[in-house]
């Protein structure tokens, strides 16, 4: 075990800068590019024939690209859309509260009035409605969702 260790150490005194920057010319974070390297590096720690490996930096780079593509998956499925784009020409017509639609609960009016008119972030939401700033982004897009088939 203890010679596990040290060799993933030796690897990681010698490559985590070349995978930092690696991963971060693809997210452009340098702090979730750490991140997901020293993701790489735990799981690392846990490959037993790592050692033993014919070219562990290849492994590492190549454990590194799929961490990276998984957080692309993730942060192309937590993209929020503009609430412009569901309600056209609502400036034109007035006020947010005017036009949306009949359907929507209070707690749904209110959020979408707070997120867009008075422009709060999800962490500030999410302290108004008690939710994590996550759940209050899940929350918005389902909103945002209704609001979409409601006015088609």
């Amino acid at each position: 075990m203890r010679q596990r260790e040290d060799a993933v150490r030796a690897l990681y005194e010698r490559e985590y800068d070349t995978l930092c920057r690696a991963a971060y010319r693809t997210l452009g974070d340098w702090e979730a590019a750490q991140d997901l390297v020293q993701d790489t590096f735990l799981l690392a720690l846990i490959k037993d024939s790592l050692p033993e490996h014919p070219c562990p930096g290849a492994w590492l780079m190549k454990t590194l690209q799929n961490l990276l593509q998984n957080e692309r998956r993730r942060l192309v499925s937590r993209r929020t859309f503009p609430l412009d784009d569901t309600i056209p020409a609502a400036e034109a017509e007035g006020a947010l509260r005017d036009v949306l639609p009949s359907g929507l609960t209070e707690t749904e009016r209110k959020l979408l009035l707070l997120r867009f008119e008075d422009q709060l972030s999800y962490r500030e939401l999410g302290e108004r409605f008690d939710l994590s700033e996550g759940a209050c982004r899940i929350k918005l897009f389902r909103t945002v969702e209704k609001c979409k088939k409601l006015l088609q």
